[in-house]
C-alpha cells in the first residue's frame, strides 16, 4: 500500500514538474475575477483562447460548484485550465441521504411540536414545509436512530425536503472489529515498551507501539473524550472509545468500528493548532457512530471479498498499519470511503468541533496545511494526499461560506495552553 501510495504521488509530482497536462477537482471557493476561479488557494486561469466549457457557461462558475480543471501548472498554486467540466445541474438535483443521529437534532422549543420546521442532522440544516413528506415520532429520544432524507439544497446551503423519515438504529454487530479481533494496550514483556496488541482469542496478530510520552496520550485521550456527542451513548452495543497515539510517521488517523481510534505521530506533529486536531478526531468519531464500516461492508456485500486474517508470530511489529489493517478486513478504514461518505464524515465533524466551541476555519486550514508542506513527503491516502486535500478542504470552505456567511466564531477557541504543552512535551517528531 505504502509503496502504491509513493508511486502514485511521485507521478503528481513529475507531472507538475515538467508542465505536463493535469487534472485537478474541488470546489470553487471564490472567483477572484472574470478570468479566474479558485479552488481554496489554487488559482485556475480560465482566459485561454480555446477554453472548453463541457456543461457549464461562463456565468456559472460560481462558489460552490464542483468542477474538474484540465490544463498545466504554470507556477505555484497557478494553473491554466485549458478544459473545465462542470456540472450545471448540480444545485437542482435531489439530495437523497441518511445518517445516524450523534445529537438531538430538534431544538428544545420544537420538540413538543408535532410537526417541526427545521432539522439540524448529518451536518445540514434540513427545512421541512407543509408538503413535506413526514414519518417523525417527537416523543422519542432521537439520538442514534437513522434519519432518511431528501431535498434540494438552498443558496444557503440549508437543503429544502422533499421527505424525511425517521429508521432504525445500527445493529449491535456495526460496532464490532471483523473477525473478533481486540485491540489491547500491554506492556512488552520483553522490552518494557508500551505496546498495543492485535487479538484474535489467543493469537497475538500483531504489535503497535505507543508513543512513550505520557503527557501526549493523556492529552489526546482527554480531548478526544470530550468530543464524543451524545451519539456516544446511543448505540445498540456499548462504544467505549479509546484514543490511542501510535509511532508512525505518515500524517494518518485510523477510526476501527469498535470505537478504537489510532492517531499517528506524524499526524500529531502535523498539525497546527488544538482546532485542527480536534476536527481530525471528531472526523474519526463520525466514522465510528456512523457505523461507516459495516455500511460499508453490507451495502457492498455481493461485490466484494473481504480479505481474510494471516497467521503471523506472536512476536511481529507492524511495519505498515495501513496493510496491516488490510489485511485485518479494514480496508475502507486505510484507503477512505467513498467521497460521500468520507464528506459525511467531514461535515459531522466540522458540526461537532462548532458545537463544542472551536472555530471551524482552521479545519479548511488543516488541508491547506497538507497542500502547502506535506504533500510530497506524505502516504496517507485519506488526510494528506493532493486530490483529497483539495477536493474535500474546498468542500468544508462552501460548506462554511453558505451555513455561516457572516463568520460569528470570533470567540471561538483555536489554541489552548493544554495543546502548547502538549507540542512541547512531544518534541520533534519525524513527519512523512
Amino acid at each position: 500500500m505504502r509503496k502504491f501510495a509513493l508511486v502514485l504521488l511521485l507521478g503528481v509530482t513529475l507531472c507538475r514538474a515538467a508542465g505536463s497536462t493535469v487534472k485537478i477537482r474541488g470546489y470553487i471557493t471564490s472567483v477572484p475575477d472574470s478570468h479566474s476561479i479558485a479552488i481554496l488557494d489554487d488559482i485556475i486561469a480560465t482566459h485561454a483562447a480555446h477554453l472548453d466549457l463541457q456543461n457549464c457557461g461562463q456565468s456559472s462558475l460560481s462558489p460552490g460548484l464542483l468542477v474538474e480543471a484540465e490544463g498545466v501548472w504554470t507556477a505555484r498554486h497557478q494553473f491554466t485550465a485549458e478544459k473545465v467540466s462542470c456540472d450545471a445541474n448540480q444545485f437542482s438535483r435531489e439530495i437523497t441521504e441518511n445518517a445516524y443521529l450523534q445529537e438531538e437534532p430538534l431544538a428544545a422549543e420544537k420538540r413538543a411540536e408535532a410537526r417541526p420546521n427545521r432539522l439540524k442532522a448529518d451536518g445540514e440544516l434540513l427545512l421541512l414545509t407543509d408538503t413535506t413528506q413526514l414519518n417523525w415520532h417527537p416523543a422519542e429520544q432521537l439520538v442514534g436512530y437513522q434519519v432518511h432524507y431528501r431535498g434540494v439544497r438552498q443558496p444557503d446551503g440549508s437543503i429544502m425536503t422533499s421527505s424525511v423519515e425517521l429508521g432504525s438504529s445500527a445493529p449491535a454487530d456495526a460496532y464490532k472489529n471483523p473477525g473478533g479481533v481486540r485491540v489491547v494496550p500491554t506492556t512488552d514483556p520483553k522490552t518494557g515498551i508500551k505496546i498495543l496488541e492485535f487479538q484474535k482469542e489467543s493469537k497475538i496478530q500483531g504489535r503497535m507501539k505507543l508513543f512513550p510520552v505520557e503527557e501526549v496520550q493523556e492529552y489526546v485521550r482527554k480531548l478526544g473524550l470530550g468530543l464524543l456527542p451524545h451519539g456516544a451513548d446511543a448505540t445498540k452495543r456499548p462504544v467505549e472509545f479509546r484514543f490511542f497515539v501510535v509511532e508512525d510517521p505518515s500524517i494518518n488517523a485510523f477510526a476501527l468500528p469498535d470505537g478504537t481510534i489510532l492517531i499517528n505521530t506524524g499526524l500529531v506533529g502535523a498539525v497546527e493548532n488544538e482546532a485542527q486536531l480536534a476536527f481530525v478526531l471528531s472526523h474519526e468519531i463520525s466514522h465510528v457512530l456512523q457505523a461507516h464500516h459495516w455500511r460499508e461492508v453490507h451495502d457492498t456485500r455481493p461485490k466484494r471479498v473481504l480479505i481474510t486474517i494471516a497467521a503471523v508470530a506472536a512476536s511481529y511489529y507492524i511495519r505498515d498499519l495501513g496493510l496491516f489493517l488490510g489485511q485485518l478486513g479494514l480496508e475502507a478504514v486505510v484507503n477512505g470511503y467513498s467521497r460521500r461518505i468520507e464528506n459525511q464524515a467531514d461535515r459531522l465533524g466540522l458540526q461537532n468541533v462548532i458545537d463544542h466551541g472551536y472555530d471551524p476555519w482552521p479545519a479548511a486550514g488543516f488541508f491547506r496545511t497538507m497542500l502547502d508542506h506535506y504533500r510530497q513527503r506524505s502516504t496517507s491516502a485519506i488526510w494528506s494526499s493532493h486530490d483529497s486535500a483539495l477536493l474535500r478542504g474546498s468542500f468544508l470552505t462552501v460548506q462554511l461560506l453558505r451555513q455561516y456567511p457572516e463568520g460569528h466564531f470570533d470567540k471561538a477557541a483555536v489554541n489552548s495552553p493544554a495543546f502548547a504543552a502538549m507540542r512541547d512535551a512531544m518534541g520533534p517528531v519525524k513527519i512523512e
